[in-house]
């Protein structure tokens, strides 16, 4: 429907009613001139009177009709104006030449505080303390898809489940020994190292059950390719060492790599990175099909007791001396601290789907930080509880 229809609507609508009220007006016996002295008359009976109250409709019949002609020349204009937006343009162009154009005023008083500014960048949401009272966290592992973290409590020789969202914990499993860290493999299973017990084991989650999968010497960090194997890092020889889950058959695919080693991540093409907890804060590329290894990264005075992968070049890892997070190239070995205030952070795990690095520490704390705001420049500085 056009705009002239409905404007000629609104208008034909109007005259029609105009005219039946004029016409009512006109032919109703008892309309029209009605003297004074009637009016005092009636003035002064019931006024539920017939008469009576025909004239007060009288009345309200005389207020319609120019009331109903002013409706109709609103709707002429406004059919006008649709049909000629410019005219309404011409207007405000015109209104604008003799006002001039509009003047923007701002004081000091409407300027920002700077203690305002450093109130609201210090409230960024780049980090969250999900939960407290984890024990001597060790290990960390994360299920981004059940909203889950797993957190190895060496000292309770006991497996934490927490609740990403709402940071509700209980124990899923204890008798783990001297548990060192925890990975997640396929649906309701975990497996554990045990440092003091020299095991692999597989836990499962659904009712805290454990049994073990291989004895390995020194065991401390451990990954899980998904394929059925488990790469362990022998803290006490300084190996990598593959288990079978399914028979517990191992072999070593890199020594030499000093002892401390604490941390195994897989970059999915046949690359292992390993950290060391002691050794000067090393970080080692092992190709496990020939297992040659080489340096990627020295961070003098830390020490690279976790290693997460982003998939993007890129490698994570905690410093549990100092409390820092580290981001460090893969390419060349840069790196840089994007967190501080950590603790003794000695859990690691990232969550690529949603963009976040959960980091668990000694004192039973577990954060949360923005993946993003660690790659901005600067970082996300400290971290507070």
């Amino acid at each position: 429907m056009s705009f002239k229809n409905i404007f000629d609507s609104g208008g034909n609508e109007s005259e029609s009613a105009k005219k039946s009220a004029g016409a009512l007006g006109k032919d109703t016996p008892g309309a029209g001139n009605v003297s004074e002295a009637v009016r005092d008359l009636e003035s002064g009976r019931d006024p539920w009177l017939v008469r009576q109250t025909a004239h007060g409709a009288f009345d309200v019949m005389g207020f319609l009709g120019p009331l109903l002609q002013n409706a109709q020349d609103v709707a002429g204009a406004q059919r006008q104006v649709a049909e000629d937006p410019g005219s309404t343009s011409r207007m405000a162009s015109s209104t604008m030449k003799a006002a001039g154009p509009p003047q923007v005023s701002i004081s000091d008083e409407d300027m920002p505080k700077a203690e305002d500014l450093a109130k609201l960048i210090g409230n960024r949401r780049s980090f969250a303390l999900i939960t407290t009272d984890l024990g001597t966290s060790e290990g960390l592992a994360v299920d981004p898809a059940q909203k889950m973290a797993y957190v190895a409590d060496r000292g309770g020789q006991r497996l934490f489940a927490v609740h990403l969202a709402t940071g509700a914990q209980r124990v899923v499993a204890s008798g783990l020994g001297d548990i060192g860290d925890v990975k997640l493999a396929g649906a309701g299973t975990a497996y554990t190292t045990d440092w003091g017990g020299a095991r692999l084991l597989a836990v499962d989650l659904s009712n805290g059950s454990s049994r073990q999968v291989a004895g390995v010497p020194g065991a401390y960090g451990v990954a899980v390719d998904g394929t059925g194997k488990a790469y362990v890092a022998n803290w006490s020889d300084g190996q990598l060492i593959a288990v079978d889950l399914e028979t517990g058959q191992k072999n070593t695919v890199a020594g030499d790599l000093g002892g401390g080693v604490s941390a195994v991540a897989l970059d999915g093409t046949g690359k292992a990175y390993v950290g060391r907890k002691d050794g000067g804060g090393k970080l080692h590329e092992v190709d496990l099909a020939s297992g040659t290894h080489r340096v990627v990264a020295d961070l003098p005075g830390a020490s690279t007791i976790r290693v997460e992968l982003d998939g993007a070049g890129h490698a994570y890892t905690i410093d549990h001396v100092n409390g820092r997070l580290y981001e460090v190239s893969l390419a060349d070995g840069s790196q840089r601290v994007v967190a501080t205030g950590l603790g003794t952070c000695e859990g690691l795990a990232l969550d690529t789907v949603h963009g976040h690095i959960y980091v668990s520490n000694r004192e039973g704390r577990l954060w949360q930080i923005d993946q993003r705001a660690a790659r901005a420049l600067g970082g996300v500085g400290k971290v507070m509880a």
